[in-house]
């Protein structure tokens, strides 16, 4: 199975590491679900290399851990030559709504917890759908 969906990771200070295994271990299972490849890219105020992972993935680099902006993540979205269907972040929340020209993709927020959820999806409902991870 093949999927046109990149998944974006907050990366910044105000993540956890514990919220990141939670994130890239939701990641590692869709290729229990027959998916064949995945890409990924982390964030913070910043984009990083956009990493396609084939197969799941015991040990990540995390790199970044500043601020949070989600403005380059749609920006990738909007200019990507890869044409990507949708968007799965996975984040706390904390960051200025983005600015979204043109065509509006399809955006799956995904909150570590009750508590991020609580404080940001209201704002966020309206760029795409939000749900929590439940551990």
């Amino acid at each position: 199975m093949r999927t046109n969906l990149l998944v974006a990771v907050d990366v910044s200070g105000s993540i956890s590491t514990k919220m990141l295994q939670k994130f890239y271990s939701v990641i590692n299972r869709f290729f229990k679900y027959g998916i064949e490849s995945i890409d990924t890219v982390q964030f913070d105020t910043v984009l990083r290399e956009i990493v396609p992972l084939k197969k799941a993935s015991v040990e990540i680099k995390v790199v970044g851990r500043g601020g949070t902006d989600f403005q380059p993540v749609f920006d990738l979205m909007r200019t990507n030559k890869a044409h990507y269907d949708g968007v799965i972040i996975f984040t706390d929340g904390c960051a200025p709504d983005p600015e979204i020209t043109g065509r509006r993709p399809k955006v799956l927020w995904i909150f570590p917890d009750k508590n991020c959820e609580k404080a940001s999806a209201e704002s966020l409902r309206k760029f795409g759908r939000c749900c929590v991870i439940e551990c």
